[in-house]
């Protein structure tokens, strides 16, 4: 059974996808997700990141509609909603992950 949450993009407001692309280990989890397009969540995640704080990282991106997370076995695996936030946002994540620092 899958316990998350996906928002349809269309109640999903341009504050709340700004937010989620405006911090950095948010921003570095899509971009690993732009490269290939669904990894685990160990994989997709920066650095030596405490589990609490990527869990929440996490919840933000899926209500912001950037990932859809399934559960398979005891994995998690994300895959970028790409073509669905593109079709809402035109740009936006081209230009972002273009800005990347």
């Amino acid at each position: 059974m899958d316990r998350f949450v996906h928002p349809d993009l269309k109640d999903v407001s341009l504050a709340a996808a700004l937010h989620a692309l405006a911090d950095p280990v948010r921003l570095e989890i899509i971009a690993r997700l732009v490269a290939n397009p669904c990894l685990n969540s160990g994989a997709s995640c920066p650095g030596n990141t405490p589990k609490s704080t990527l869990s929440n990282h996490f919840n933000v991106l899926r209500a912001a509609g950037l990932i859809e997370t399934t559960a398979e076995g005891r994995e998690r695996m994300n895959r970028l909603r790409r073509a669905d936030f593109d079709a809402r946002f035109p740009g936006l994540l081209d230009s972002v992950l273009a800005n990347k620092p």
